[in-house]
């Protein structure tokens, strides 16, 4: 039985997300791994989120989590140039040191991994024949059991990812037969998903003129967020799978950062 009372390092818990999702695999820009605490700690109780957010390290805190594993890193894009209190990343930062949490994340190593994200996106959406899109590794294509109505697919795909809305460019007419993800913010990969032919496009953070398709292409924004909470239940199933006594809770903080009204 599962308690609190079983230990393991954090770098071994580190060690089994990586023989999923390799650290070698992440794009340049990323910094996937340890950004906060000691690896070499024994840890008791990991708390997994979407998003290291300072609500995420309170509730880890409160719930007596000495590990936060994320897909998002803590620490990427902006370098830390300072710490100070006041500032929101500065303070999450300095709640994890002061309570001894170790933070580690999988961010575009667990998108681009065979059975990772992009994989799970296909899966949910009942694709089948699905391959790698594009060389960067990051998408997939595949085809429908059967064709769909651009409307019907839409519905499909706020099921799929539990999303109460989203947003699309103008519907294609006909039936959708073969459909393009990727995880996250994955415009870049509009250009790749037409030349497959591909007839949709579904991914999160499609910015005002990428909405302006070429005729029988669509995309479907679903959101960031929504594209990528799969992730959470992916990196529990890898660390119970390799120490099922380990203790996993998964975050209940952990929110979309955007509102809808």
């Amino acid at each position: 039985m599962k308690t609190r009372q079983y230990k393991v390092k954090a770098s071994e818990i580190a060690e089994a997300i990586e023989e999923f999702a390799h650290l070698g695999l992440q794009a340049e820009w990323d910094n996937s791994g340890f950004t906060v605490g000691n690896p070499s700690a024994e840890v008791h109780c990991a708390l997994i989120a979407l998003n290291c957010s300072l609500e995420v390290v309170r509730e880890a805190v409160e719930k007596g989590c000495d590990m936060i594993v994320t897909h998002h890193p803590l620490i990427v894009h902006k370098p830390c140039l300072s710490i100070l209190e006041g500032d929101v990343r500065s303070d999450t930062i300095m709640l994890a040191i002061r309570s001894g949490i170790t933070v580690y994340s999988s961010h575009t190593p667990l998108d681009k991994a065979q059975g990772g994200l992009n994989d799970i996106m296909a899966s949910r959406l009942g694709l089948s024949d699905v391959s790698v899109l594009g060389a960067d590794g990051f998408s997939r294509i595949g085809k429908l059991g059967r064709g769909v109505s651009a409307t019907a697919f839409v519905e499909k795909v706020k099921k799929a990812f539990g999303a109460s809305n989203v947003r699309t460019s103008a519907l294609v007419p006909g039936k959708i037969s073969t459909v393009a993800v990727s995880s996250g913010g994955g415009q870049g990969a509009i250009a790749d998903a037409v030349e497959a032919g591909a007839q949709v496009l579904v991914t999160g953070d499609v910015t005002h003129h990428n909405f302006y398709c070429p005729d029988g292409f669509m995309v479907v924004d679903v959101g960031h967020h929504y594209s990528e909470l799969p992730a959470i239940g992916l990196l529990e199933h890898i660390i119970k799978k390799k120490f099922p006594k380990f203790a996993v809770l998964l975050s209940e903080a952990d929110k979309s950062p955007i509102f809808y009204f």
